[in-house]
């Protein structure tokens, strides 16, 4: 019994024995890494481009969730394009590559999405994901040099 005890300590000392290599340093983190999701959403909500500026909160309405923020000196388009880009939305990826100019449907049926609804008004875009189990509205409003960005995720 001593003996495989002994072997048993001599194998773990050698598994934690590292190399000394003296041309290797190791550097410090310097950005702490995020944790949990609601300090992912504050991380998200701080970064800033040096032309657009986001003010969001978090909106708890009744059967889902949702999130509104005021993005400033942006356009519609630009702020489509930054959904896209930045997947601030699943499925994002199934949005048409251009914000269409009428309305329009179209028709997915991957990944549990069924279709994404596109109404267009002057200053109003409103993308509805219509899901098996749910729907996620989008809403862009351009109101003066600003768009409001709304993302809502309803259950069924």
């Amino acid at each position: 019994m001593k003996k495989i005890a002994c072997f048993a300590l001599l194998a773990v000392l050698f598994t934690n024995c590292k190399k000394d290599n003296s041309e290797q340093k190791l550097e410090p983190v310097k950005t702490p890494a995020v944790t949990d999701t609601v300090s992912a959403i504050k991380e998200d909500t701080k970064k800033e481009s040096p032309e657009t500026k986001e003010d969001c909160k978090d909106i708890v309405i009744e059967m889902g969730d949702g999130r509104e923020c005021i993005l400033t000196n942006i356009d519609l388009d630009k702020a489509y394009q930054n959904i896209i880009k930045n997947k601030q939305v699943e499925e994002s990826e199934y949005f048409l590559s251009a914000l269409p100019t009428e309305k329009k449907s179209v028709e997915v049926n991957k990944n549990g999405l069924i279709s994404i609804d596109y109404e267009i008004t002057k200053n109003k875009v409103a993308i509805s994901m219509n899901y098996e189990g749910g729907v996620t509205e989008v809403t862009l409003e351009k109101i003066d040099n600003t768009v409001k960005r709304s993302i809502y995720h309803y259950a069924d």
